[in-house]
């Protein structure tokens, strides 16, 4: 048994503890999770890497853990008696990865005095931990959870002191009892995701602004807030639905650069606070950010697919915006379009709908609004193009304790969404009257991860409006070349290289998404189907 390296008793329920003076020398690897009636942890080799104890009845981690030196991952997920942890944990300095998850007995966290420098993920979820330590000296972490975990001081809450983790890109604070983040928040330099969903806090740190590589934020549930201050110019994705007392967003909303290259969704929806000069400047910030994003992708040649909207944004509201020309009643609707719709002022479509949601209760982690547009011409003779655009939606849920979406009422949808493939289809099929199409025809309908339709959600009103390049003269561009860009420019540039690799997979994507001409109606029909991650 000394050449043992793997050893797999899960869900052995009547296994109690292992045999005494057991010693598996070579043992990297043992799997006791489901092992519910085990009360004693396990020491039966001091060169074990992974130690899977998930589900047992243990409550005690004792301070010999000290000794195992090699130890890389250690699961004690849903470890229900499980009552304290060792006071020398830190001195495991090869742990990667803790997981305390659903070890709803669990009431405090030892101080981590000396680094554990190897940890990159402590899940931490539904435990009964009140009380945040005064050191985490982990200078190498890069996932944190700590959902549903109630604090007790939370007014005066120092973000866990992680003043040295600027490595952490990964942090999820949901259902914490947060009332207040601290001004120093911008010391997590290099955070990606920042999920706060369903606390009690009533605005956010001016500083927060300064998290240059944020990508998505998550502020569901979170019922007090009553701002938005200035957003990271990378954010990809905010929701905040269900803000109840929220009512104003800063102007502009997330800073903007002129060499803007990251595509946005914004959700507002439940948000029935909101006054109209917030969402008049939420609209206008969207679509001066979908002009920077189509003029820079028409200036880098990045005529190629897009696989989702430049931008898009939703909110409480039964009516579109009144510069939309064209709206109409119900799910779908025609139009002319002017003779100059194909030059290169014009950057795309802007596409609208409002949506009449009945009793909704979201049933996936997916809600897309869908576009099905046709280009046709009063040539009956000359090609009809067809694509699919994508209005936005939401994608992703929040840590571990995901809350449905409910909705009631009516949300306006609307989206920015480039044409770039439709002039490019022309020029690959050497067709110079591809842009003689004159009208234009949009169907809109609701889906989720199922792609079927959702009867719970009908679209009463839709509207279609073009998207031009931004006026140089236009005080809110001047601004963006102001000192908001002095403020990001470093950040932009170091993320160009990583944004022009994804630019050349959208293209080499694109260019086999042109499908055969094939024959329907008696007419010749050109498909561009614009696909939807």
């Amino acid at each position: 048994m000394d050449s043992l390296v793997y050893l797999n008793f899960r869900e052995c329920t009547s296994l109690k503890s292992l045999p005494k003076g057991i010693t598996l020398k070579s043992l990297k690897t043992l799997i006791l999770s489901g092992c519910s009636n085990l009360t004693k942890f396990p020491t039966i080799s001091e060169n074990i890497e992974s130690l899977y104890l998930d589900g047992t009845a243990i409550r005690r981690i004792p301070e010999s853990v000290e000794n195992l030196l090699h130890l890389a991952v250690l699961s004690l997920k849903k470890c229900c008696r499980l009552r304290r942890l060792p006071r020398n944990l830190c001195k495991l300095k090869y742990l990667r990865k803790l997981v305390l998850t659903g070890c709803s007995k669990l009431e405090c966290f030892p101080d981590i005095d000396e680094d554990m420098e190897h940890l990159e993920v402590l899940l931490m979820d539904e435990t009964a931990i009140k009380q945040i330590p005064r050191t985490m000296c982990m200078s190498n972490l890069k996932i944190f959870t700590f959902g549903g975990s109630k604090v007790q001081d939370s007014t005066g809450l120092e973000l866990l002191p992680f003043s040295g983790c600027s490595r952490l890109s990964d942090l999820y604070l949901t259902d914490c009892n947060l009332h207040k983040l601290p001004n120093n928040f911008s010391c997590l330099s290099s955070l990606h995701r920042l999920c706060l969903s369903r606390n009690n806090l009533e605005n956010l740190p001016e500083s927060i602004k300064e998290l240059h590589q944020l990508r998505s934020l998550d502020l569901k549930h979170c019922r007090k807030l009553k701002s938005l201050p200035v957003l990271p110019s990378n954010l990809k994705y905010l929701d905040a639905h269900d803000c109840a007392s929220l009512e104003a967003v800063a102007k502009p909303m997330t800073l903007l650069v002129v060499a803007e290259r990251v595509q946005s969704t914004f959700i507002f929806t439940d948000c029935f606070k909101l006054n109209r000069d917030a969402q008049e400047n939420i609209v206008a910030h969207t679509q001066l950010k979908s002009q920077i994003l189509a003029n820079v992708s028409l200036q880098h040649n990045s005529k190629g697919l897009v696989l989702e909207p430049l931008v898009s944004v939703s909110f409480p509201g039964s009516d579109l915006p009144l510069w939309f020309r064209h709206q109409k009643m119900g799910s779908s609707m025609e139009t002319l379009l002017p003779p100059h719709w194909c030059d290169n002022k014009v950057l795309g479509f802007s596409l609208s709908v409002v949506i009449s949601f009945k009793d909704y209760e979201e049933k996936s982690s997916r809600f897309s609004v869908i576009c099905k547009c046709k280009l046709k011409s009063k040539n009956e003779n000359s090609d009809c193009m067809r694509f699919i655009c994508n209005l936005g939606g939401w994608n992703e849920a929040c840590g571990s304790s995901h809350q449905s979406r409910k909705l009631g009422s009516d949300h306006v949808f609307l989206s920015y969404n480039n044409c770039f493939h439709v002039k490019k289809c022309g020029e690959d099929c050497n067709d110079h009257n591809i842009c003689c199409n004159t009208a234009a025809s949009f169907k809109f309908f609701v889906t989720d991860n199922t792609k079927r339709k959702l009867e719970s959600c009908e679209v009463v009103k839709c509207g279609m409006s073009l998207l031009y390049a931004p006026d140089e003269n236009d005080y809110r561009l001047q601004e963006t070349l102001g000192n908001d860009l002095e403020e990001v420019i470093a950040t932009n540039e170091a993320d160009q290289h990583e944004n022009a690799s994804d630019e050349a997979v959208l293209l080499k994507r694109g260019r086999h998404c042109l499908q055969d001409e094939e024959i329907e109606n008696g007419k010749r029909v050109k498909e561009v189907i614009v696909l939807n991650s």
